[in-house]
């Protein structure tokens, strides 16, 4: 997986670390996602976040974040899978674009091909932790 990391302005930064803790939240949200664990999803997204789902209207609230999670657990179960394909350090913002493949499985029992891609931007939270601050999806079908 090709990886590029640029550090920009002021202090000293470890930018393989940091690097290394957008994978573990990217981990991270294979595990939630997989879980169906809606507290785990929101807890993914920094206070003032902005989700952008394919072909739906953005989600800028932590209420609405909660309601997309809701909504989508209760519909399907998540086998997912997650790779970064470049992730790209820029001080205390990064982004990632990813690829999403795997099944999403209806309560009928019919599975779904998932075949998506995503740009996520993080940003560095005040406890030197990130955060997403946008998520755009995009389906590749």
């Amino acid at each position: 997986m090709p990886l590029l990391a640029i550090a920009c302005g002021g202090a000293e930064q470890d930018v393989d670390a940091d690097v290394a803790a957008i994978e573990a939240l990217i981990d991270h949200a294979v595990d939630v996602n997989n879980a169906g664990d809606i507290a785990g999803w929101v807890e993914l997204f920094a206070d003032d976040a902005v989700y952008m789902p394919d072909g739906k209207p953005p989600v800028q609230t932590r209420e609405g974040l909660e309601g997309a999670a809701v909504s989508h657990f209760s519909r399907y179960r998540s086998n997912i899978q997650i790779s970064a394909d470049e992730i790209h350090v820029l001080g205390e913002w990064a982004f990632a674009r990813t690829t999403v493949s795997g099944t999403l499985t209806r309560s009928n029992g019919n599975p779904i091909q998932v075949d998506g891609k995503e740009l996520a931007v993080y940003r560095r939270q005040p406890n030197g932790g990130w955060k997403l601050a946008r998520l755009i999806a995009n389906s590749s079908r």
